[in-house]
């Protein structure tokens, strides 16, 4: 297959000083995300700790030896949109032509906040948290967001113009379902110290890029502009989470808890939604977006096939997340979240090539399928050995009793922790 066959017709020529002149005045939201979310993040600490808003550790899952507050996410939160408020009061120049900023996804990261801040808190049913990040992906539908991305699909697949009442019943759909899918998602990773809050920095990082590229198209000196409130939520957020970050390595001192893993899940599909709505090169977007967000995805499809393989159900916990099999395997927390970030850092350079080469929608999907597929398979493979010598131990130490589950992280908690303090 030739260079020429895969990379669309009319290979994109880029201009990248009117790309870094049009996007570095808005670096001072990612600066004042940084400052905030690095004095808000002890003063989090302390609260918590004053309230007994804590991770209490325990002999079988919780390594650490003192209880950490939670509260973390609300010190991300407050950085995050003190930053885009900066933008939205005039502090930070808008470029000229820019697109309406979504104030819905503000609507959205705040319902999001607090849903997993009454958790952290208090402990609510997981239908109680499903209904609040439904009411988010509901904020996020009245402007239309999936529904354009729905539209632009039908239209790359060539499907031709559909109803306008289906394309809103699935836009609504793929609204919900990736909003849904995407906060449980990095949750669910949410298992060692500086896990999540690397993960989710990285992909915002890969997601800048990919903006930056789009920005930088000669033959479309408009896009930056129209994409400047994109890419001021991925500076707030890589701001927030560098400040929130020197607290949350391991040894961490502070946990982001719920309030912050449904948070950033949240940020990070809003981004990859808003992609869809820009013009033809918005499914392209959309893809590359969600190849930057692959880690949770990969996780998260791991675990719903490695129990449907097992007859389990889906929702049923265990110890075998990526990050399980990495400790198990005999490195320690710092090497595995290490090993984890790189692979952070394949994918979203992955994602970002397949914008900056505007390959085929088609066969950037079909690479990237390849890839995925490949990790699926030594990921099941790895966890089906590892359950298989847990087992043979157990048997081994106590042949009468019967075989328990190491883990007992619930989707859509973020507190499992088996081997390391959770983030």
């Amino acid at each position: 297959m030739t260079r020429s066959h895969l990379i669309a017709e009319n290979a994109p020529l880029y201009d990248f000083g009117h790309a870094v002149e049009l996007y570095s005045p808005l670096l001072l939201v990612l600066v004042t995300g940084f400052v905030v979310s690095l004095l808000a993040t002890p003063l989090m600490r302390r609260l918590a700790m004053a309230n007994g808003i804590v991770d209490w550790p325990d002999a079988k899952r919780k390594a650490h030896a003192h209880p950490v507050a939670y509260l973390g996410g609300v010190a991300i939160f407050i950085g995050w949109l003190c930053g885009v408020l900066l933008y939205l009061g005039g502090v930070v120049q808008a470029p000229t032509g820019s697109a309406p900023f979504p104030v819905s996804v503000i609507l959205g990261a705040a319902v999001i906040m607090l849903t997993g801040l009454f958790d952290d808190v208090y402990g609510i049913q997981a239908r109680v948290k499903i209904g609040g990040q439904l009411f988010a992906a509901a904020a996020l539908a009245t402007e239309n967001v999936g529904l354009v991305l729905v539209q632009n699909t039908f239209e790359l697949i060539q499907l031709g113009n559909m109803p306008d009442w289906l394309v809103y019943w699935l836009g609504t759909a793929v609204i919900a379902g990736l909003v849904v899918g995407a906060c449980n998602a990095m949750n669910l990773i949410d298992g060692l110290d500086g896990l999540s809050s690397g993960i989710a920095g990285i992909a915002a990082l890969g997601m800048c890029l990919i903006l930056f590229f789009f920005g930088a198209l000669v033959d479309r000196p408009e896009a930056g502009a129209i994409a400047a409130p994109i890419m001021v939520i991925c500076f707030a957020l890589i701001g927030s989470l560098l400040g929130f970050l020197p607290y949350n390595f391991n040894p961490a001192s502070i946990f982001m808890g719920d309030t912050g893993s449904l948070l950033l899940g949240f940020i990070c599909v809003a981004v990859i939604l808003m992609f869809g709505g820009i013009g033809g090169l918005g499914p392209l977007m959309v893809t590359a977006g969600l190849i930057c967000f692959a880690v949770p995805i990969t996780d998260t499809t791991l675990a719903i096939i490695r129990r449907k393989l097992q007859g389990r159900p889906i929702f049923a916990p265990d110890a075998m997340h990526i990050h399980h099999m990495l400790r198990r395997s005999g490195l320690g927390v710092k090497q595995a979240v290490g090993v984890m970030w790189g692979m952070g850092l394949l994918y979203a350079a992955i994602g970002v090539t397949i914008m900056a080469l505007q390959l085929r929608w088609r066969e950037g999907m079909a690479a990237f399928a390849v890839l995925y597929v490949v990790t699926l398979l030594i990921g099941l493979r790895t966890a089906f050995r590892q359950t298989a010598d847990l087992k043979k131990k157990a048997a081994e130490a106590l042949p009468e009793a019967p075989v328990a589950d190491a883990d007992a992280d619930q989707p859509g908690t973020g507190k499992a922790d088996p081997g390391a303090a959770a983030s």
